[in-house]
């Protein structure tokens, strides 16, 4: 995409097939999200009147030799507009300096991203669909502020100095370095926070008085609207599978474990003995392949597998009957 394309998508002006071959691209790479998110600072700074025909400095510098080749008479005015100038360049400096640090978006669609947000300190987050993250361009002052919309992995780096800080709509997290994952979309009810490694305090938005630190494998809910927090059993784990493949199942229908090993994996399981769904296990797996999991379930309902790609077919006889 090239300056033209994005300056009219910005604008509005863009036509239904080129607003879908922009979000195709946005979608490619994180360098094509981040050359946008460079242009749209540049439009939103010009007050969004930026035209999409780059500005043609080349041409500009001619008209002015042009103009300084006129008679003497003219120099008074070159030099007070040449001081104008140079107060303007003087002034946008100064105003540059006194602006808060530039902000970046990023945003994923219909399907959790593949790749990382990489964050100026060196932390990483994967979005989940639907989900927008803001972050400065660089993180300046005794914390790093990064807001979150949505739901989302991160991998935080560890500083002493400089707690990380995740503000939602009405939850926050606050950790040195960690990992984690956070769901806090604004249409939801709850929001919650699963810990992988590390440390984190979780509370509702402005009361970290009332605050929960939990540990490697502890998670918590935040029911919005009454502000109370709880602690969330051993299977919560498996929110966040997709990252960790770290898998506790407690009592649970194979019809459950299929959801779970469905994130976790990206396998879909079919039942071919719809029989199959309600055989419940008790089992936990630290980042084992997808084929031990299933070897597990044969052993343990001595029922039989077949694997095509991401597909997996499960048949026999019932719980346990071979």
């Amino acid at each position: 995409m090239d300056y033209a394309d994005i300056i009219d998508y910005l604008n509005g002006h863009a036509t239904a097939a080129g607003r879908q071959a922009m979000e195709a691209w946005l979608e490619a790479s994180p360098d094509n999200r981040r050359e946008f998110q460079r242009v749209q600072r540049l439009w939103e700074a010009s007050g969004k009147a930026l035209q999409p025909e780059a500005p043609d400095v080349d041409a500009a510098w001619q008209q002015v030799r042009r103009r300084s080749r006129r008679p003497a008479r003219w120099m008074p005015i070159l030099a007070r507009a040449a001081a104008a100038v140079v107060f303007l360049v003087a002034g946008y400096f100064t105003w540059s300096l006194i602006q808060p640090n530039p902000l970046l978006e990023a945003r994923q669609g219909g399907q959790p991203a593949r790749e990382a947000v990489l964050l100026p300190d060196g932390s990483k987050v994967w979005l989940s669909e639907q989900s927008t993250l803001r972050y400065p361009e660089s993180f300046a002052g005794k914390e790093r502020l990064v807001r979150l919309s949505g739901r989302a992995y991160f991998e935080v780096a560890r500083e002493e100095a400089r707690p990380f800080l995740i503000e939602t709509d009405a939850a926050a997290v606050r950790v040195l370095g960690t990992s984690f994952g956070l769901m806090a979309y604004p249409d939801s009810s709850t929001a919650w926070v699963q810990v992988n490694s590390g440390k984190v305090a979780f509370y509702p938005k402005g009361a970290e008085g009332q605050q929960v630190v939990l540990a490697e494998g502890e998670g918590a809910l935040l029911d919005k609207p009454s502000g109370s927090l709880q602690r969330l059993d051993p299977e919560a784990a498996n929110r966040i599978a997709g990252r960790t493949r770290k898998l506790v199942f407690q009592n649970a229908s194979l019809k459950e474990a299929a959801q779970v090993l469905k994130e976790a994996y990206g396998a879909e399981l079919t039942f071919e003995n719809p029989n199959l769904a309600n055989c419940r296990f008790t089992a936990s797996f630290d980042r084992e392949p997808l084929e031990a999991v299933l070897q597990t379930l044969e052993a343990l309902f001595g029922i039989k597998w077949q694997r095509d790609g991401q597909e997996v077919f499960l048949n026999g006889g019932g719980c346990g009957e071979g």
